[in-house]
């Protein structure tokens, strides 16, 4: 089964998939976990910040500042708490030193004051954008790595049991995102006179590459980056004595030929 593009997993987490693409999440688990993975990523991205966030350092508004061109009227940090002088002139003192009658203050029209208000409200609102743009960069960071993350099957073949054994298994090649490949490969039992070994072995049955031991039900192998799989297309895993040499034992335990 041919699965789904990064792009189109994406979109699809996103909620922009396409109607073939959606028939496919519905008879695919694999894509499907990995768009349920990128959903909560646009999830979280998208709801709001649970209580307040965290005071950005003084260099982020200097640097905002500085690339909007702003004036001297809005340099101060937005976060930085009032002078002191600031404060001490609401308090009691003011009050006190004020005339006994005010002059009455002159009307002020609507449109100045609302000019005012948006100067005063500049730095909050640039303060608010330079946060969303985190949460977004933290959003595109996630998505970005679980896509990273991602792994193709390229090849896999059931592993059939050789005479004298009863075990059963599967092997399988993943591409990484990242270009490298791994074999999985699984087993239903973990027994062996000695241990067993993991390898890819050519047709004529002379050349073969040994990927490294198995413990368990399962392992995972490096296959190296110059190793062409056509010409080693046979998995199999042998059972080899602890008698120091490197060889194949000629005593296999499970073995398959690897299909696309």
């Amino acid at each position: 089964m041919q699965h789904l593009s990064s792009e189109a997993l994406a979109l699809n987490a996103l909620g922009e998939g396409t109607a073939e693409e959606t028939a496919h999440l519905q008879q695919c688990t694999q894509c499907t976990a990995e768009v349920e993975a990128l959903g909560r990523v646009v999830t979280a991205g998208r709801a709001p910040a649970a209580g307040a966030l965290p005071h950005p350092q003084a260099s982020v508004w200097e640097g905002i500042h500085s690339s909007l061109g702003l004036g001297d009227a809005v340099r101060r940090d937005p976060f930085d708490t009032p002078p002191a002088s600031d404060a001490a002139e609401s308090g009691p003192a003011r009050e006190q030193s004020a005339p006994a009658a005010e002059p009455q203050a002159s009307p002020v029209s609507l449109d100045a004051a609302r000019s005012r208000r948006n100067r005063r409200r500049l730095p909050q609102i640039l303060a608010a954008a330079a946060a969303a743009v985190v949460l977004a960069a933290a959003g595109t960071w996630g998505i970005s790595r679980i896509l990273a993350d991602r792994t193709e099957v390229i090849a896999a073949v059931d592993l059939a049991p050789l005479p004298a054994y009863q075990d059963t298994g599967r092997a399988e090649v993943d591409q990484r995102a990242d270009g490298g490949r791994e074999l999985v490969v699984t087993a239903s039992g973990a027994d062996a006179q000695g241990f067993r070994e993991v390898w890819l072995i050519a047709p004529d049955i002379e050349r073969m590459v040994s990927l490294g031991t198995m413990e368990g039900t399962e392992g995972r192998f490096t296959i190296p980056a110059n190793l062409d799989l056509n010409e080693y297309p046979i998995v199999d895993i042998s059972d080899e004595p602890f008698d120091g040499n490197p060889t194949h034992s000629g005593d296999s335990i499970l073995r398959g030929v690897l299909e696309p």
